[in-house]
């Protein structure tokens, strides 16, 4: 009696410990940042090379889509010094920080990587800048 019992438990528990450690996908949206690779770009919280400074981002939902907006603020303090827009929601694909400068990096995927220079606490597009080595697209 306990070999039938032994083998009808134990395929049994093992059903039951690959069906709890299966991921559920319930239907509902998964935060897309913790399950792609977006190369040196992210949607997370990210600091300067130095930590003087560190961007967040979010989503602004206008008339026509919904945007990202990058607000840049200083470490030390927490005061938010600048923001900008760069990218609608459905194509964006992170930031970065350029490394040793406060140059901000944009991966979408309708227009590709462009950069936001940093001049005098402000960030301004700049079409003609040539992406560092260091940066790695998430389709490289």
């Amino acid at each position: 009696m306990k070999k039938k019992t032994l083998l009808w438990i134990t395929p049994f528990f093992l059903c039951i410990f690959f069906l709890t450690s299966c991921k559920s996908n319930s239907g509902k949206k998964e935060d897309i940042s913790k399950n792609e690779y977006w190369g040196s770009f992210t949607a997370e919280k990210t600091y300067s090379f130095d930590n003087a400074f560190y961007a967040l981002q979010t989503t602004v939902k206008r008339e026509d889509a919904s945007y990202i907006v990058v607000d840049i603020y200083r470490s030390e303090n927490d005061e938010k010094i600048y923001s900008f827009s760069p990218a609608r929601a459905s194509d964006f694909w992170g930031i970065c920080w350029e490394n040793e400068t406060y140059n901000i990096w944009i991966q979408s995927s309708d227009i590709g990587i462009y950069c936001y220079e940093y001049r005098k606490n402000s960030w301004i597009l700049n079409k003609s800048a040539v992406r560092p080595k260091e940066i790695i697209s998430k389709y490289d």
